[in-house]
């Protein structure tokens, strides 16, 4: 149960309401007890094991960020620095720590690394110096290194154990002696802060990653540069790690979703790119060279050094922030990560390895963009991945492969009035058409913008072709002809967000981020009134009402303004959201409008008096899109947590209305909070929710997701709950 520590250590009813229900169907703590308790949730998984305990220990103690992790050469200790000023020494058998806190008194620690010998752990940080720490009694070995004059970011041992190297925010990399602590030699080169170092594994070289988008090789032993600096992403490198072999070193950076692997065995280098979909926030190789593990935003994966692919069912989630360091123990059995989230986490990486249960196909970027077809058949989704795809509106299933084409992100896509072409909106500044029947793309892609594209739609008789983009201007194709109209482009006071055309096809509005929804006479460069100011000063969403009356926009401001389009003023200021409002929908009908937040929600608002009539909770992350179905009866919802959501309106209006809740509904209307808690109205703990299970939760009003993976959750005889749990025993002699 270590990888339910979490909730068992918060409340130990939980042993029973959240560890029991989702632990693996084969493990022994489900088959000795679950056949003993009755009144607990059921939980049915598809494309994902049983929660199955690859999470081996949680260790919990820092208060602040968790910046470094290192396993001791006999993988019996693990270290630990946080931005809570202390190194923390944890016993890998029991969990607990090995010694008390080690504090330095002088602010952050940034990195730690222990001797081959096991004997000491060095820490580096805010101090400027390198502290030298026995490894079993805590104290100090040596005075503190002095030498640099800005923060250490990364401490490393050679190999052979006789130096110690340190890269800091002056620039430079220093090698010291590990025996005396006296400086070997100050490597000079970079031009901006040294984020990473380590020592190849043949201790003959040092790497660093640099601000200054390089990475410099350095000859340990001359303390000279051996090449040219490697450039390969046009980002700040932040982090880097060798392969086991020697042969690969792999960079990453926290600005890009890419990760190069580059080849040590040619000179210069040769570089292969991995695209990870989400930024590299830290690396580390299996001591087999099989594996390269990408930290990033919540989540750990897998990939196959020699292909460049994503290892099956290898990913690992239950952070709640970034993971800032991960590092296998010596023999390849465990695998530890560091977050933001002030934990320690160690993992099962063989289990990991075996990857038993494919994933569904799903998106493994953010969904930045839904659209839903006028017949009602399909859906079609854009994303972070820079893949468009389709899927069954009824079952989720895809429809067909990728449509791949994209360089960059893919920001927007938008479904002809005809339900035949599809049209995608990239960071690569291109706009592409699609072939629905085929999903095949159509000619070249539509290019003219100068910068990225945020937004793209179809008027309402599909002659017209909008997009709005960072460049300030707002475009119009002709969708026949596949190229520009002969108007535009339109201009706008900033970068344009949303673009939307009236549903009789006479005006096409624009927002931007100063705050202005632009609006023209469609066909022309003609404007159709003065724009409409938000207090904002930034728009992300615009919609047309289905009479063409209103504009709703959604913004920076954490409310949806509707207003009037021929008089130009707020009809309403809807509010409930906590954080800004990047997509907005109107019903079919009109009576309705939804809103989709940074906040992680979507709520619902009655038109005719501006009143909240729903809550819809499920997602994990940003929700960047929403849109409702033909028929009014579905909300749709894409989300920074690589899911697509169908939520039922009827449901969620009855949930809504009810007074007396069941438990059931109780979850469905529960906020997820950082530790994986579902929280009721006043903070009591509904049920805890392993990691790898954020955002694929499926409970009513949701009525299907379209994920990599999802977890329904069910009731078959009703729910011990609150004051009741202790009923769900029923213990028989």
């Amino acid at each position: 149960m270590a990888s339910s520590h979490t909730a068992i250590s918060r409340s130990a009813a939980h042993i029973y309401i959240s560890a029991l229900p989702f632990a693996a169907k084969n493990s022994l703590v489900y088959q000795e007890f679950s056949w003993l308790c009755t009144g607990i949730v059921s939980v049915s998984t598809f494309g994902i094991d049983r929660h199955s305990s690859l999470l081996a220990a949680n260790l919990t103690g820092h208060e602040d960020w968790v910046n470094s992790v290192a396993y001791s050469a006999d993988g019996r200790l693990l270290a630990s620095g946080s931005s809570d000023g202390t190194v923390r020494i944890w016993d890998t058998l029991t969990g607990e720590e090995a010694i008390a806190p080690l504090k330095s008194n002088d602010g952050a620690v940034e990195s730690v690394a222990f001797s081959p010998n096991d004997l000491l752990v060095i820490s580096g940080g805010e101090s400027m110096v390198v502290h030298v720490w026995n490894a079993s009694t805590g104290r100090t070995v040596l005075p503190p290194l002095r030498g640099h004059s800005d923060w250490i970011r990364s401490v490393a041992f050679s190999p052979d154990g006789m130096f110690i190297a340190s890269g800091s925010d002056d620039q430079t990399v220093r090698l010291w002696r590990a025996e005396t602590g006296i400086q070997a030699f100050m490597m000079a080169g970079h031009t901006d802060k040294i984020n990473q170092i380590a020592f190849s594994p043949d201790g003959r070289l040092i790497a660093s990653a640099s601000y200054d988008k390089a990475v410099r090789l350095w000859d340990t032993y001359t303390g000279e540069a051996v090449i040219n600096p490697l450039h390969g992403l046009n980002n700040p490198v932040g982090n880097l790690a060798f392969s086991p072999n020697g042969k690969w070193l792999a960079t990453g950076s926290q600005n890009s979703d890419q990760v190069q692997l580059w080849n040590l065995e040619t000179l210069p280098p040769t570089n292969a790119v991995i695209s990870n979909q989400e930024a590299a926030s830290s690396l580390s190789f299996s001591p087999d060279n099989s594996r390269l593990v990408i930290g990033g935003h919540c989540s750990i994966r897998s990939w196959d050094p020699q292909t460049g692919r994503e290892l099956p069912g290898s990913s690992l989630a239950g952070h709640s922030h970034w993971v800032t360091s991960v590092t296998f123990s010596s023999d390849g059995l465990f695998l530890a990560s560091g977050s933001k989230d002030h934990t320690v986490r160690i993992w099962d990486a063989a289990g990991n390895a075996k990857g038993a249960i494919e994933p569904l196909p799903a998106h493994s970027g953010a969904v930045a963009s839904i659209a839903v077809s006028s017949a009602d058949t399909f859906i079609v989704s854009g994303s972070d991945d820079c893949s468009v795809r389709v899927w069954d509106v009824s079952t989720g299933e895809a429809k067909s492969q990728e449509l791949l084409g994209h360089t960059g992100r893919v920001f927007a896509v938008a479904i002809s009035p005809d339900d035949c072409l599809i049209a995608s909106a990239s960071f690569d500044r291109s706009v592409r058409l699609w072939d629905v029947r085929t999903c095949e793309a159509i000619g070249e892609p539509l290019m003219g913008h100068d910068a990225n594209i945020n937004t793209v739609n179809f008027s309402p008789d599909g002659r017209w072709l909008a997009s709005g983009s960072d460049d300030w201007t707002t475009r119009v194709w002709d969708v026949a002809a596949r190229k520009a109209a002969p108007f535009g482009p339109l201009g706008c006071k900033m970068n344009v967000i949303a673009v939307a055309f009236s549903p009789d096809g006479r005006l096409l509005a624009a927002g931007d981020l100063d705050g202005w929804i632009h609006l023209w006479q469609s066909g022309t460069n003609e404007q159709a009134r003065a724009p409409l100011h938000a207090n904002s000063h930034s728009i992300y969403c615009i919609t047309f009402s289905p009479d063409g009356k209103q504009i709703a926009s959604g913004g920076i401001e954490l409310a949806v303004h509707v207003w009037d389009v021929v008089a130009g003023h707020r009809i309403f200021e809807l509010k409930g959201h906590n954080q800004a409002v990047r997509s907005v929908a109107y019903s079919p009908d009109g009576l309705y409008i939804v809103g989709a937040s940074f906040d992680h929600t979507l709520r619902l608002w009655n038109t005719t008096d501006g009143t909240i009539i729903a809550t819809l909770f499920g997602h994990s992350s940003s929700v960047r899109s929403v849109a409702f179905t033909p028929d009014g009866r579905s909300i749709l919802s894409g989300a920074n947590d690589n899911t697509i959501h169908v939520w039922d309106v009827e449901a969620a209006l009855a949930i809504q209305s009810q007074t007396e809740l069941s438990p059931l509904e109780r979850l469905s209307s529960a906020i997820l909070d950082y530790d994986g808690w579902l929280l009721g109205e006043s903070g009591e703990l509904l049920l805890w929710v392993p990691g790898d299970y954020h955002g694929h939760i499926q409970l009513s009003p949701c009525s299907m997701i379209i994920a990599s993976h999802r977890v329904v959750l069910g009731a078959d005889d009703g729910l011990h709950w609150g004051e009741d749990w202790t009923a769900c025993w029923r213990h028989r002699g």
